[in-house]
């Protein structure tokens, strides 16, 4: 086997691994196939839900990021696009005319079938569905914020590659004997900790992620 710091990755594999260490369990490369033959109607980058419950720090809560940390009262899905430029929801999701929104819903199974229509309309108006059994909420990864986001969106969270390289050097250098022992971790995860213990400092950690996840640097 090689070793886990040759060659690179996709930026999505390092965004998967963001929700994953946040408890969300997590598909990458989601496809929305048609009914019918035909191409692909869209993907999302990553998809996954968080359960309320989740109690992994022997501390209690605190270890994950503050919004998911928020997000107690029910389970919270997301539907997340990541990107190396600016943060940025792409026309698929945001279109109401294509009903994609409606397609993933049902496909993953979130919603009963008289709720999906609701939650569909909430997440195209607001990026964000409060769902008396289930929360679902667009999520943007990027370099950098977007405005048009944020207004249109203001509840949809943006995280920034800077945000969340900082966040998981944050998490393993607090919690590194229970995240030791991690043999049975992808590539992906290896080449996270490998450039954790090579780095103790953020600015060099930052640096070698992102030339391993192919993110642009500064």
């Amino acid at each position: 086997m090689s070793s886990p710091v040759e060659g690179v990755m996709k930026p999505d594999a390092l965004a998967l691994w963001y929700f994953r260490l946040n408890g969300v369990f997590s598909i990458g490369n989601f496809v929305l196939h048609p009914v019918l033959r035909g191409s692909a109607c869209t993907d999302a980058d990553v998809v996954g839900v968080r359960f309320p419950f989740r109690a992994e720090f022997p501390s209690g809560d605190g270890g994950d990021d503050a919004w998911f940390e928020r997000q107690r009262t029910k389970a919270c899905a997301v539907l997340a696009e990541v990107k190396t430029s600016v943060c940025a929801i792409n026309g698929p999701w945001s279109d109401k005319a294509s009903g994609n929104i409606n397609k993933v819903l049902k496909d993953l199974g979130l919603y009963d079938a008289g709720e999906v229509q609701t939650a569909a309309d909430e997440l195209y108006k607001n990026g964000f569905y409060d769902g008396p059994t289930l929360q679902c909420s667009l999520f943007c990864v990027g370099n950098a914020q977007s405005p048009e986001v944020t207004n249109r969106y203001p509840r949809v969270p943006q995280r920034t590659w800077s945000e969340i390289i900082a966040w998981i050097h944050r998490r393993f250098d607090e919690y590194k004997r229970r995240k030791s022992d991690h043999n049975q971790w992808d590539d992906a995860g290896q080449m996270i900790w490998c450039h954790f213990e090579g780095n103790n400092a953020l600015a060099g950690f930052e640096s070698a992620i992102r030339r391993q996840f192919q993110l642009p640097q500064g």
